[in-house]
């Protein structure tokens, strides 16, 4: 589970930096770039996971101590 979660907080900061390198790209040529009005779907997904998976890390060391991370 963490392998799974490492992975997937690994790929989301990697799509971020991949979005900024993109709107680099875009403004160094001179292209019009959107204003972004908000946070994306995707955003606030991600962020939700991570909330549910530190909250149930959170419930097992308040359960079962500091044994439940081995």
């Amino acid at each position: 589970m963490k392998f799974l979660f490492g992975l997937l907080v690994f790929a989301f900061l990697g799509w971020l930096a991949v979005r900024l390198v993109i709107r680099r790209l875009r403004v160094m040529r001179g292209d019009v770039v959107p204003e972004q009005k908000g946070p994306h779907t995707v955003t606030i997904v991600c962020i939700a996971l991570i909330a549910i998976y530190a909250l149930l890390i959170v419930y097992r060391l308040s359960t079962e101590g500091f044994a439940a991370l081995h």
